[in-house]
């Protein structure tokens, strides 16, 4: 099983982000797949042991709120919109403990939006970037799943495996 711990998000108008943006090559996650990694477990044999250790973990559930957006790379390779929440990386920084997993890079709270094959015209990008600053674009419910993810020619399907 290739599983992650996330939680869901709900973007207010993705259409209309894809359409600003539809000047590059980009692969738009699909809207119902939109969420926020907490931590990318990989291939694991069974689901248990991860319940077992996170069963009675605490954190508040609400809806944070997401603005802005942001990418990786130069030049671009991911369209994200910024999680900026301190209980979201407290809440990764007790899973990493429970599981005793360390990570070579830094948590960085994002919800992806597509990922970048080419920018046409990377000063236009900036400039749509802009357009985004400061407005909300949607909200992260912070729900804790554990999500077993389907790789398919069509893209990754997600079944939640267990809800904490």
């Amino acid at each position: 099983m290739r599983l992650f711990l996330g939680s869901f998000a709900k973007l207010e108008n993705y259409g209309l982000i894809k359409n600003r943006f539809s000047f590059m090559q980009a692969k738009g996650v699909e809207e119902h797949n939109l969420h926020l990694t907490y931590l990318f477990l990989g291939e694991r044999p069974e689901p248990y042991t991860i319940i077992d250790k996170l069963e009675r973990i605490e954190y508040e559930k609400r809806d944070i709120p997401l603005f802005d957006l942001g990418f990786f790379g130069h030049p671009p390779k991911v369209l994200f919109t910024k999680v900026s929440d301190e209980e979201v990386t407290k809440l990764h920084t007790q899973i990493a403990s429970r599981l005793h997993i360390t990570s070579p890079h830094p948590f960085v709270p994002h919800v992806t939006l597509c990922r970048i094959k080419r920018v046409n015209g990377f000063s236009r990008f900036i400039e749509t970037l802009k357009e985004f600053e400061n407005r909300q674009i949607g909200i992260l419910h912070q729900k804790l799943h554990l999500i077993e993810s389907i790789l398919t020619p069509r893209g990754p399907k997600y079944k939640i495996i267990h809800t904490f």
